[in-house]
């Protein structure tokens, strides 16, 4: 993967710690005491991505940069997608990100099921799954 691609995978999650947080990019330069447009600034790349400018978001989230970095680069990366997204969601858990109550499971196949998990992480996270052959 290129630096560029890593900044673009990092930017993703990002992005995505934001919205599960419910902030706009407008709340964030407030939180921040930043101008306007600051946010879109760093995460579209008109201003080059900094370690600093990662941290500051995730604290103006209020979220832990730990646990978004052991997300982004995981040592023990789960076998599957399902599994990696429960993980991310169970971190989110212990930081107070509750949610609403889950739905009750619906009625898919659960090879299906972590087949569609897997591609929208994927697709989260910017990389593009290879067409499955039908079974």
């Amino acid at each position: 993967m290129t630096i560029e691609e890593e900044v673009l995978r990092a930017t993703r999650l990002l992005e995505t710690v934001m919205q599960a947080a419910g902030l706009t990019r407008k709340e964030l330069d407030q939180r921040l005491g930043a101008g306007p447009g600051y946010v879109s600034q760093v995460l579209t790349g008109r201003m080059e991505l900094k370690f600093r400018h990662v941290v500051a978001i995730l604290r103006a989230a209020d979220f832990e940069p730990g646990v978004f970095f052991q997300t982004l680069y995981p040592q023990d990366r789960p076998a599957s997608g399902q599994a990696i997204l429960e993980e991310f969601l169970e971190r989110f858990r212990q930081l107070g990100f509750a949610g609403s109550p889950a739905p009750p499971p619906p009625a898919v196949d659960p090879r299906e099921l972590e087949r569609l998990v897997e591609s929208a992480v994927r697709a989260a996270l910017g990389a593009r799954l290879p067409e499955e052959e039908e079974e």
